[in-house]
């Protein structure tokens, strides 16, 4: 079924590989993830992975690589490493830092997105 999630509870712990519709972390997670779905990486969660899904939603704590059509980045969100995406978003205080590809566009390096200060740079 394409509404099958596969949820990793807030106190758990895994490392290794999840594939699946959609995948929501709360807690500890390493290794890869996989979906054809929705991928939640919500506030409160650690996360080191290299994650491949049609859209990408982080709140928490992150670390690695993304490839997704839609990258969100929630206001808690911390996210360090490498992403591509055709569309992204940030909501105020979420940070965003690594090379990212966004659009058609070729990859860009950024030392630190921080918090919106409502400037266009």
């Amino acid at each position: 079924m394409l509404n099958d999630e596969t949820i990793l509870a807030a106190k758990a712990s895994f490392n290794g590989k999840l594939e699946g519709a959609n995948i929501t972390l709360q807690g500890e997670f390493r290794g890869d993830l996989k979906a054809t779905g929705l991928v939640r990486i919500l506030e409160g969660s650690e996360v080191n992975a290299k994650v491949e899904a049609r859209s990408v939603e982080i709140g928490g704590h992150f670390q690695g690589n993304v490839h997704t059509e839609t990258l969100r980045l929630l206001g808690p969100a911390r996210a360090t490493g490498t992403f591509r995406a055709k569309k992204l978003s940030v909501e105020e205080g979420g940070q965003l830092d690594g090379d990212f590809e966004i659009g058609e566009g070729p990859p860009q390096r950024s030392a630190e997105n921080k918090p919106s200060d409502g400037k266009k740079r």
